[in-house]
């Protein structure tokens, strides 16, 4: 019986901490010392609902019964959760003189600006009210006293009491935010209880303890930009991405994304620090956003740039996950690194780097599965066990992959970390071959131009400028998509461009309908004031220079067949041939330095293959034989 009079003692208190009259404490102290008597007298060891209730119904007369069910439910409640749940409680409105003196300057306030009915002014009164007395019955002796933690017991207490809890709670806000205002409480209190009803507001409480101990270990690095300066930038910072050119959804998501952020750093008094957001997002990132989880994972890098550099940088994008290059083991990370930055410095592209990550990634990872964890142990039999194990889908993609890799070899007899001469146990060369041209079709060239006829969205005008230039001048997709402002000549109505491939300056000659298509993208759809000189830009916020895919996506939102760009450049060479140039003249407009690889495209031109072949008789051939007999 020893818990049964312990928890019996807990109600008690709860009906006075919440400020229950004395008749109503004294009906449940009877209940509680009669259920106890009839349980020893039924032998009965421990408390049962059922029991309890029975009890109630069978042996307590009918006027005190309604009282005592709700005493036996209270107690119930103990043994259930340990406390009384919100349901069975009341909180009967009395509080301090301090309080209803906020509380009528709150309601005196709102009511001048003449947007609510007495109705509901009363009824903010009452769950103004309401509040004031569950904080001071739990301890909170002024309003300048209010934290999270009494905001999140009266959330739990609002839930289990009303299906509305919401609509009070939203008052409440109101309220909370009047107080901030002025400085009575703290400024993310009435912004909590906005939150809170959705469910987006954390705690270190809510991380793993790993997390919450990372955090914990960084405290001291965020003391130095303290969470109510960093809600004070939120302004800014969202006013940036408008001028930027964002658009409403991601403007509109910013402010949102960071007051959450916000509301955890003020709980816990941490300030903001990079390192604390990156593991509170990943720990609460999924749950709080969901689909949304990319939106705001950008929102944090973007706020980031603008902590660093004061403003933000469209372009900039974070790496999010680890590849397998970070994952290498540490016998070789190092070794990996250095010669990474090797070709940095040499100043190769961003794909080609990304290339040699790839390539020496697959080439250590077996390294270290077959065992080795030095350099000391490459030989030649692992290189060649290596080079027979690889497969690609083409020699030439072997080709590839193995020149790279033997670069880094050669790398590391530099060094004096392997033999020298060890890069020779691993070829790096195949057989030349041959592949069929292929070309746009007729339905395609159709389909190309109908699309671009009747552009008239801002996509629409970039796709039909890229794709009049490809079929106008068969430039390959990174001259098109590097091309500049200046390198549209209009009185000559030709482009300059200095190709990519070679690095050889050349000039196309554009017909009319390209250069209408390229001004119409320029007067409609290009974004002014981005400080680009590339020609072709984002349609939307960031506005900078697109990528090969843009070629791509052009042609299959077209409607051709494929997205591969180079078929237009091929289809160009071969109706360039058709219509009578000469092969040099035919290199010439493809930007070619010689003619070896126009025949290519000779092949296409089936009416004058036509003419090419002798006939048997020129040959001296015989046609007699067994084909020639007559039956």
């Amino acid at each position: 019986m020893m818990h049964f009079k312990d928890n019996a003692s807990f109600v008690i208190q709860t009906l006075k901490k919440y400020r229950y009259g004395p008749r109503a404490i004294m009906m449940s102290e009877e209940c509680f010392a009669s259920l106890m008597l009839s349980m020893e007298d039924k032998d009965v060891s421990s408390f049962s609902l059922q029991y309890a209730l029975d009890w109630c119904r069978e042996e307590v007369t009918r006027y005190k019964r309604p009282q005592y069910e709700n005493a036996i439910l209270r107690l119930a409640d103990v043994y259930d959760c340990g406390r009384v749940r919100a349901n069975r409680l009341v909180i009967y409105q009395n509080p301090s003189e301090s309080c209803r003196k906020l509380i009528d300057s709150y309601l005196s306030d709102i009511s001048d600006e003449g947007r609510y009915t007495q109705m509901h002014l009363e009824n903010i009164r009452h769950s103004v009210t309401q509040f004031c007395c569950f904080a001071e019955y739990n301890g909170v002796c002024r309003v300048e006293d209010i934290d999270y933690d009494i905001l999140e017991q009266y959330d739990q207490f609002m839930r289990e009491s009303s299906k509305a809890f919401y609509i009070n709670e939203g008052l409440v806000s109101g309220f909370l935010k009047y107080l901030a205002d002025r400085n009575v409480c703290r400024r993310g209190c009435g912004i909590f209880m906005h939150y809170i009803e959705s469910g987006k507001c954390t705690s270190l409480k809510d991380l793993t303890p790993r997390a919450a101990n990372a955090i914990e270990d960084r405290r001291e690095d965020s003391g130095c930009f303290p969470a109510d300066e960093f809600y004070e930038t939120i302004f800014d910072f969202t006013e940036r991405a408008v001028s930027a050119g964002y658009s409403k959804t991601v403007t509109d998501s910013l402010p949102y994304h960071l007051t959450i952020l916000y509301l955890f750093l003020d709980r816990e008094g941490l300030g903001y620090d990079r390192g604390i957001v990156e593991t509170w997002f990943s720990e609460t990132g999924l749950r709080l956003f969901g689909r949304g989880i990319l939106m705001a994972r950008r929102t944090y890098e973007m706020y980031d740039d603008y902590t660093r550099e004061g403003d933000i940088l469209p372009l900039h994008w974070w790496k999010h996950t680890e590849t397998g290059f970070d994952r290498l083991p540490s016998w070789c990370k190092a070794e990996a690194d250095a010669f990474v930055s090797c070709k940095q410095k040499e100043g190769w592209g961003k794909s080609t780097i990304g290339m040699y990550r790839i390539c020496v990634t697959r080439f250590l990872q077996h390294l270290d599965g077959a065992g080795i964890r030095s350099f000391i142990g490459l030989c030649p039999e692992v290189i060649k066990d290596f080079n027979l194990r690889d497969r690609h889908k083409t020699p030439e993609a072997k080709n590839a992959y193995n020149s790279r890799i033997r670069k880094f070899i050669i790398y590391l007899e530099l060094k004096g970390i392997v033999h020298a001469g060890m890069h020779f146990a691993l070829p790096c060369s195949s057989a030349s071959g041959e592949k069929l041209v292929e070309t746009l079709s007729e339905g395609d060239i159709s389909a190309i131009q109908r699309y671009c006829s009747s552009a008239s969205s801002p996509l629409a005008l970039r796709d039909a400028a890229i794709l009049l230039i490809a079929l106008d001048t068969g430039l390959r997709s990174g001259d098109i998509i590097g091309m500049k402002l200046s390198s549209i000549g209009w009185k000559e109505k030709c482009v300059r461009v200095i190709q990519q491939k070679t690095g050889v300056e050349r000039v196309f000659p554009m017909e009319t309908a390209t250069c209408n298509a390229i001004y119409r993208y320029l007067r409609d759809a290009r974004r002014r004031g981005t400080g680009h000189d590339a020609l072709f830009l984002g349609i939307k916020a960031p506005y900078g220079p697109v990528d090969h895919s843009a070629c791509r996506c052009a042609l299959l939102r077209a409607g051709a067949s494929s997205g591969s760009i180079h078929r237009a450049r091929k289809t160009f060479g071969s109706l360039t041939l058709n219509s009578g140039s000469s092969v040099e003249e035919t290199a010439m407009m493809l930007g070619h330095s010689g003619t070896s690889n126009v025949h290519k495209y000779v092949s296409l031109d089936s009416g004058r293959l036509r003419l090419c072949p002798l006939s048997l008789c020129e040959t001296g051939l015989s046609i007699k034989g067994r084909y020639d007999r007559h039956e």
